[in-house]
């Protein structure tokens, strides 16, 4: 067991010497998406910002609000002092070249950064952080996410929803995974037919728990729709705390065994536990797979958690001062 500090923003920036960081973010719809972008500015922290604006495939249905949600969001970041130069137009399939050159863009020159992952979809998160651990640059790294009030209740959360694939930069080593880890969250369907077609795989799966009352009900319901029809030992289960990224990169190592089989990851589930996944697939060349919605609901979530970023907003150390805390 390793320590791996975590916990709110103004705690965790004191558990070192004072920087200067350069924050790494996401224009979103939803009102989080700033939030921890506001929380350092006003801590002072923030020496420098890159923010990408991803844009959903064209939506009929939702572009309007999309629309408006977005300008709210740009208005919001110039109006509390955010450089719009600073902020980079992507499409949500956008090729894994123009993500890593974003990144790369960041980590040259910057000693200490923080990765803002509340919004980012898993398909860009994934590569920038591999390559921000990566970077010789990078002496300090943090993470940070912020929880939602509530998530939208009114429709579907995400629609169009590409084919299983493996995420960008994750293609694993080629060989067939010994082990399958996978974090259940919102998104079940495609891991369902995945189980049907194959019978014979078993799967070790990471339940959010203890879990905000915004999320307990879907997540509880995507356990019971994707056990539905299939005999108990094929699903062996695991809680993990939604925002313990440690906790669950402990989980990870200790379900890998020892010595450790090949893995591969599907990562369905909170933000804190896909990062966790993340940190071992890039050091391991594990697969991890994952089937892209291409539309989203613009108010995927609604508000902050308890109304307080204090509350709502967590930081996570990475790499301190050159040390990479999330080893294998």
């Amino acid at each position: 067991m390793k320590y791996r500090p975590w916990g709110s923003i103004d705690w965790a920036l004191s558990l070192s010497s004072p920087k200067q960081w350069h924050f790494v973010g996401t224009i979103a719809t939803e009102e989080r998406s700033l939030c921890a972008w506001a929380e350092m500015r006003r801590l002072g922290s923030v020496s420098g910002e890159a923010f990408a604006e991803i844009h959903d495939i064209d939506s009929e249905k939702y572009r309007h609000r999309n629309q408006i949600a977005l300008e709210q969001r740009r208005a919001e970041f110039t109006e509390h002092g955010g450089n719009s130069a600073a902020i980079y137009s992507f499409g949500l399939m956008d090729e894994l070249f123009r993500i890593d050159a974003f990144s790369k863009r960041v980590e040259e020159g910057n000693a200490s950064v923080v990765l803002d992952i509340t919004s980012l979809p898993k398909r860009f998160f994934f590569p920038i952080l591999r390559t921000l651990v990566g970077s010789a640059n990078v002496r300090n790294l943090l993470l940070t996410y912020t929880s939602p009030e509530s998530y939208a209740d009114d429709a579907p959360l995400y629609e169009d929803i590409e084919p299983w694939k493996t995420l960008p930069g994750f293609g694993g080593v080629g060989s067939k995974p010994e082990q399958w880890i996978v974090s259940v969250g919102f998104l079940v369907e495609s891991l369902r037919r995945y189980v049907g077609d194959n019978p014979h795989e078993k799967m070790k799966i990471m339940i959010p728990f203890p879990a905000p009352l915004a999320a307990l009900r879907r997540t509880w319901k995507s356990v019971a729709d994707l056990e539905q029809g299939h005999s108990d030992d094929r699903f062996d289960k695991y809680r993990v705390d939604t925002l313990d990224m440690s906790a669950a990169f402990d989980r990870i190592k200790s379900l890998a065994g020892n010595p450790p089989r090949s893995l591969a990851f599907a990562p369905f589930g909170p933000k804190p536990t896909s990062a966790a996944m993340c940190l071992y697939a890039l050091q391991c060349d594990s697969s991890v797979h994952y089937p892209q919605p291409t539309v989203y609901h613009p108010e995927y979530s609604r508000g902050i958690r308890s109304s307080d970023p204090t509350k709502a907003v967590c930081a996570y150390w990475i790499k301190h001062e050159g040390e990479f805390l999330y080893s294998v």
